[in-house]
């Protein structure tokens, strides 16, 4: 398994994970960079800002809770997590980890897997993989994002124990979506038996709705702009 799609996986989960599920989710490798969006708020002062794990204490049941030490980066660099130095968890020159603030807490993108793995990582789905869970068990990726990719899109989002490939999913998923391109015929809908160059030179607000809203067709509007240049 690449490390790129391992990382992939894992973040697809939004800010649903903890220092300490990602700790399980790489095979319980240290050290590894992750940086946290409280409460998912993304900004340039969170992205700046890592933290290195060096140890994780896990406790609770199933390994979900517990504690995680490392260090702290701003920049790239070792730095003081406070101006206040008696406010800091670690300082910029200690030579022990300190203890990570809310490592069990969500909100957790991993960045870098630095260390060796000491377990397997979580299974990551190629797109020939049968599932072994859920409404689809038994049936490989690749037929489910055919024939019910809602439910690829719930389990990428939702389930904790469901990670695949993304790239691989995504360009799957292309095969199935219907690019309109200028001169074809809509076939459904208050436009219907109307080209989609049409539409677009009456009624383009119609088009990019469609194009946000379905997740079955997208809009050729690289080809539209060109033509109306």
């Amino acid at each position: 398994m690449q490390k790129e799609k391992l990382i992939d996986a894992i973040n697809s989960k939004g800010f649903r994970n903890s220092l300490i599920t990602i700790y399980y989710n790489i095979g319980r490798a240290l050290p590894f960079r992750a940086q946290r969006f409280p409460d998912g708020r993304v900004s340039d002062w969170y992205r700046n800002q890592f933290v290195e794990v060096h140890k994780v204490m896990p406790h609770g049941k199933g390994g979900k809770y517990g504690d995680a030490l490392g260090f702290y980066f701003r920049n790239g660099v070792r730095e003081n997590p406070y101006d206040e130095i008696e406010r800091c968890w670690v300082l910029k020159d200690s030579t022990e980890p300190g203890p990570i603030p809310c490592a069990a807490c969500g909100s957790w993108v991993l960045l870098d897997i630095l260390g060796e793995a000491k377990a397997e990582p979580t299974k990551v789905y190629g797109l020939e993989d049968i599932l072994d869970f859920g409404k689809h068990k038994g049936e490989s990726l690749a037929e489910v994002i055919k024939t019910d990719f809602n439910w690829v899109e719930w389990a990428i989002d939702n389930s904790d124990h469901f990670f695949c490939d993304i790239d691989a999913v995504d360009e799957e998923r292309m095969k199935y979506i219907k690019v309109l391109q200028p001169e074809d015929i809509i076939s459904f809908g208050k436009y219907q038996g109307k080209t989609v160059r049409y539409v677009f030179e009456n009624d383009r607000d119609y088009l990019f709705w469609l194009d946000q809203n379905s997740k079955d067709i997208l809009i050729a509007f690289d080809k539209l702009s060109v033509a109306f240049r």
